[in-house]
């Protein structure tokens, strides 16, 4: 019997941090690791981890994240590239997109699980906190494992990677972990969730700046051209109901949205339509997260749960 074709798993490394045992996790699983990197970053990732594929993308999201990380459209970009390369056809292989600071716990069948879970389908996984990295070789479970609400790392089919077209979405910054999967359903594709304690992450404060805000509209933008892609489509009376709901969120969208950020004749913004607009993105995420694990079949993996 022919060996199964390689699962190609993609993350953006950061130059400076300690990802050492995340890394070393992913290959003793069996993943051949590709890390995206800017040109400023590149080399010093190669220096820090020998014989691990570097790929060096066109260019980053620095100017509006304010840091040189990658876009997701450049990972699948090279995962694709990684692919083609290996020589397999790539309707039969498996690839994976990662956060860097995600450590893959030593699981009997792990590899054998997602190459089975993951064809013709997105599998998304969803992370366990513990209180630090030196938790992560001892951890044991205990069968009341608290899960993320967003996901970490994702596997899926490669002629799927052709589904994700470019946009404003990068490793690294909030809501590609909604963007991926919301995509995937949209376009009637299934979905599943990996829900055993596969996945550590060491808990640490998280921050954000202004930045959450052009990420909100471009998941929300980004949805709604999806939506309109297949406007008017299907004359039935689901197609109708669903054209007339569409409607609705554009126009309220965009009345939300132009009062919450556009200057008055004095200058300032409407401190009113400002916190409109917040409460506007934090029904959303409500809404996008509801609506992917509503979709989401649920897997389990048993020799996680020993």
């Amino acid at each position: 019997m022919a060996p199964s074709p390689p699962i190609f798993l993609a993350t953006s490394l950061v130059p400076g941090r300690d990802t050492a045992l995340q890394v070393n996790s992913w290959r003793a699983a069996g993943f051949h690791v590709l890390s995206v990197n800017g040109k400023a970053e590149a080399d010093a990732i190669r220096a820090r981890y020998p014989g691990l594929d570097v790929v060096t993308p066109a260019g980053t999201a620095e100017r509006f994240a304010k840091k040189p990380v990658p876009y997701i459209h450049d990972m699948l970009k090279a995962l694709r590239a990684a692919i083609a390369a290996s020589g397999h056809d790539p309707a039969m292989c498996v690839a994976g997109l990662i956060n860097a600071d995600i450590y893959l716990r030593d699981v009997a069948g792990l590899k054998a699980f997602i190459q089975r879970e993951a064809q013709g389908a997105l599998l998304c996984g969803p992370r366990v906190d513990v209180p630090g990295a030196d938790r992560f070789a001892g951890y044991a479970p205990t069968g009341g494992e608290v899960y993320s609400i967003g996901y970490d790392y994702f596997f899926l089919p490669g002629k799927f990677l052709e589904d994700y077209a470019e946009s404003p979405f990068c490793m690294g910054m909030p809501f590609w972990d909604y963007w991926f999967p919301l995509v995937t359903l949209l376009r009637g594709k299934p979905i599943k969730t990996l829900n055993s304690p596969v996945a550590l992450h060491a808990s640490h404060e998280t921050r954000w700046d202004d930045t959450v805000y052009l990420f909100f509209h471009a998941l929300i933008t980004y949805v709604m051209e999806l939506g309109r892609q297949t406007r008017g489509q299907n004359p039935k009376a689901e197609g109708r109901q669903f054209d007339l709901l569409f409607d609705f969120v554009q126009h309220f969208y965009g009345a939300v949205f132009k009062r919450g950020t556009e200057a008055g004749a004095d200058g300032t913004v409407d401190a009113a339509g400002v916190a409109m607009l917040a409460d506007f993105y934090d029904r959303f995420q409500q809404v996008a997260v509801h609506h992917i694990k509503t979709h989401a079949a649920p897997v389990t993996l048993a020799e996680a749960l020993a």
